[in-house]
């Protein structure tokens, strides 16, 4: 991304047995005619299957018990390599009372699909344990030492920044099983079954409940279609009819196990989960990310967090103090949250819309004796408040980072960047010559450090003040040339930036045809890499152009656009400029009344960020 420095995503893979589980012998073919059994399954994953006897339980204690399985730390012993490694082992419920032949099929099921998984937000299969006549069926996973994200939020306190990258860590999972062909839709999504790795990475876990959906003719998911039984264990004629049950601290839906706080209304009214299901009840994960908080957790009667899910009442996201601070987050959970799974973003919307927010993986607690980790953390922090327009906050936090910064190589691209975020905070402020001078060191350092994408950024922030100075051969010259260095690095979102600029810059000159293809430009660039701000802001430039151009009703439609986004995404002075901007369309109208209306309300938002436009 072009607006802010890049912070390198840590990834957590163990490697797994040989042949690779992307090995072409896996059963993930789902066009197969012939309908394997549960035996056939686990034969085919036969270079999966692990001797019990190596596997030795780490502790004597009972491990964590779940509804259908207990799972518990143990130490893999490798027979040929002679190599040990610490694994998590899922030891499935099993007795004589009950249906071997289910059992087994849902065994082989689980085992069949989580072969078939290979990313950096899904646990690792491992391999599998089954003996049912000694009453073993166990699952053998990668063992993540941070526990599941509740237990983990629990061991200190984290910053914004940190709780939203295990959000979008979880938003990353859940897309790789929504892309598979076909779908898989979880089922059972919630913290206690989102671990947190060695580097601090949100992994989805737990499959028992996970089931592949069908596809309907246009494409789209059909809600709770199950597959043909040639390719899923377990079909609808199986399914148990949904009830609800009580089981010691939490209350769960049977058949399939849902657990009734996460669960949708749908799911709760009779209908079977579909990849919609799993976009409600990862609203819940964020907030219980964010808020340390369970779903209902002023509640305890089983009938009244009954009734609470199958009416869809879930709580205000913005009326949460901390959930506050990220509007953007805010109103995708209240989408996530629609009543008809219909009307649900699908999950790469959702990734598209959180990947903007700023974050950092969560900082080990070790690490923060490190000044160059914690100032990371800060810039983020201050990337926030900015975002909020909370520009006094924003500057303490950079001058923070730019005063502990060390001179090391690492140290200086804090530096650069805390200068860069500086000369943002002075233009927003319109202190044009402060973000000159801001902007003109964060270039040089990161010119001496050969960091090109910061160049380009800065070039770019100094664009902008040249337009804002009114100096215009000088904006276009810094535009052109960040255009530049954007599209060597292969940066889309700095392209569309600088189209934007460019546009700014040729409207100014009245050359509203290059101005309005210059917008129309970065418009088709931010669609296209889901950024909902980029794309409010060539809005709002095409409603200006088509404004000085008398297009009035081409005009209103793009500043109500822009509008909208502003509003969803939380951008006050951007939602304040496209009332303006509406204001100047009914005043071209001789709508004065309505006029009025709007300039006040844009005034009203200008006075409370304390921006004087």
């Amino acid at each position: 991304m072009s607006t802010s420095p890049l912070f390198p995503a840590a990834n957590f893979i163990i490697g797994s047995r040989s042949p690779s589980r992307s090995s072409p012998m896996l059963v993930t073919d789902q066009t197969n005619t012939k309908k394997l059994s549960a035996r056939e399954i686990l034969d085919e994953l036969s270079s999966f299957r692990i001797r019990p006897e190596a596997i030795q339980p780490t502790s004597s204690g009972p491990g964590k018990r779940g509804g259908k399985a207990q799972v518990v730390q143990a130490t893999l012993q490798r027979r040929f390599w002679q190599t040990k490694k610490q694994v998590a082992v899922k030891k499935l419920s099993y007795s004589k009372n009950i249906d071997k032949g289910r059992f087994f099929s849902e065994f082989a099921h689980e085992v069949k699909l989580m072969a078939g998984l290979s990313h950096k937000n899904i646990v690792q299969f491992v391999g599998f344990v089954e003996d049912l006549e000694n009453g073993q069926a166990w699952i053998i996973l990668s063992w993540e030492p941070n526990g599941n994200v509740s237990e983990f939020l629990g061991t200190g306190k984290w910053e914004i920044p940190e709780r939203i990258s295990l959000i979008q860590d979880a938003f990353e999972g859940l897309k790789h099983l929504h892309s598979r062909q076909p779908p898989i839709c979880h089922g059972d999504l919630k913290s206690l079954n989102i671990l947190v790795s060695a580097s601090y990475r949100a992994i989805i876990t737990d499959f028992g409940s996970a089931r592949v959906v069908g596809e309907s003719e246009d494409g789209g998911t059909v809600q709770g279609s199950p597959l043909p039984a040639n390719s899923d264990p377990i079909s609808e004629k199986d399914s148990t009819p949904i009830r609800v049950v009580a089981t010691a601290n939490q209350l769960t839906l049977t058949g399939p196990a849902w657990s009734l706080r996460w669960a949708p209304p749908e799911v709760v009214n009779g209908s079977l989960q579909g990849l919609a299901s799993d976009i409600w009840s990862i609203g819940w994960v964020c907030w219980e990310i964010m808020t340390n908080k369970l779903p209902f957790a002023e509640l305890h009667s089983e009938s009244a967090i009954t009734l609470k899910v199958a009416h869809g009442e879930v709580p205000s996201a913005s009326e949460d103090k901390q959930l506050s601070q990220i509007a953007r987050l805010c109103s995708l959970m209240t989408n996530c949250w629609a009543f008809d799974p219909r009307e649900r973003p699908s999950v790469s919307q959702c990734c598209d819309e959180i990947k903007w927010v700023p974050s950092l993986p969560p900082l080990g607690r070790v690490q923060l004796d490190s000044k160059v980790e914690t100032n990371q953390l800060v810039l983020q922090m201050g990337r926030m408040y900015f975002a909020r327009a909370r520009y006094e906050d924003a500057a303490s936090l950079f001058q923070q980072v730019l005063r502990l910064a060390t001179e090391e190589e690492k140290g200086q691209n804090e530096s650069a960047a805390a200068l860069y975020w500086l000369g943002n905070v002075s233009a927003a402020q319109h202190k044009y010559a402060e973000a000159e001078a801001s902007y003109t060191r964060a270039q040089a350092m990161y010119a001496r450090i050969g960091d090109d994408l910061g160049r380009a950024n800065t070039l770019q922030g100094l664009g902008g003040v040249y337009h804002c100075q009114s100096n215009l051969s000088k904006a276009e010259a810094s535009f052109s040339l960040a255009q530049v260095i954007f599209s060597k690095v292969g940066d889309d979102q700095g392209r569309a930036n600088t189209l934007c600029g460019l546009g700014h810059i040729y409207q100014v000159q009245f050359n509203y045809e290059r101005a309005q293809e210059s917008f129309t430009q970065a418009q088709e660039i931010y669609n296209s890499i889901g950024d909902g701000q980029g794309l409010a802001n060539a809005l709002q430039g095409l409603g200006s152009v088509y404004r000085l151009q008398s297009k009035l009703a081409e005009a209103e439609e793009r500043f109500n656009q822009a509008r909208k986004i502003y509003t969803r995404i939380g951008d006050d002075v951007g939602r304040a400029n496209s009332i303006l901007g509406l204001g100047e369309i009914c005043f071209a109208r001789s709508e004065h009344t309505q006029a009025a209306e709007n300039y006040k309300g844009a005034e009203v938002i200008y006075g409370r960020i304390g921006n004087e436009e």
